[in-house]
């Protein structure tokens, strides 16, 4: 343990009144150590009080949540039958299931009435969806990238063959020229 204190020895005189080097020190280094526990226990008596109070508030916080999916509801029809009678975690999970589970067709709409000969369920069908646009993503983008470069390599082929024609051209009607 680390203690950095002053001791003021203007206090310390030479007559019947004066006060010992000793006495001086050990009053400093008394009020040195009584201020650094102060302030020890106040802030680790701070953080257990935080620490309590947070568990505390979070186990209410769940034991209410808890409670309230656990509660049982009836919600009825419109002449009065039930509809639905259970907790409401049940609801939940039912209405999420109602939503994800639905057949729909090969747009996403929701079948009403009839069959299909695909039998998909909405889940299937938007994963389908995505897996579809991202391959006609990845497609476009091969493509593009694949036509960029042969562009590319045949503007490159293109001046090289017409630069050796000129070439060519031009060299053979000079020695043409100069023959004659």
């Amino acid at each position: 343990m680390e203690m950095k204190f002053t001791v003021d020895t203007d206090d310390i005189y030479d007559g019947e009144d004066s006060l010992s080097f000793e006495h001086l020190f050990t009053d400093s280094l008394k009020r040195e150590i009584i201020k650094d526990a102060k302030g020890k226990i106040a802030s680790d008596a701070f953080k257990e009080f935080t620490t309590l109070v947070s568990n505390s508030v979070v186990d209410n916080v769940k034991l209410k949540m808890q409670n309230f999916l656990d509660e049982d509801i009836a919600i009825n029809g419109r002449y009065g039958e039930p509809k639905f009678i259970g907790s409401i975690e049940d609801l939940i999970k039912s209405r999420f299931d109602d939503v994800l589970l639905r057949s729909v067709d090969g747009n996403g709409e929701t079948i009403v009435g009839g069959c299909t000969t695909k039998n998909k369920t909405w889940i299937e069908w938007k994963i389908e969806n995505k897996l579809d646009k991202g391959l006609t993503s990845a497609i476009n983008q091969a493509t593009d990238l694949i036509d960029r470069k042969i562009n590319r390599e045949l503007k490159n082929r293109l001046k090289e063959i017409t630069d050796k024609t000129i070439s060519d051209k031009v060299g053979s009607a000079l020695v043409n020229t100069l023959k004659k």
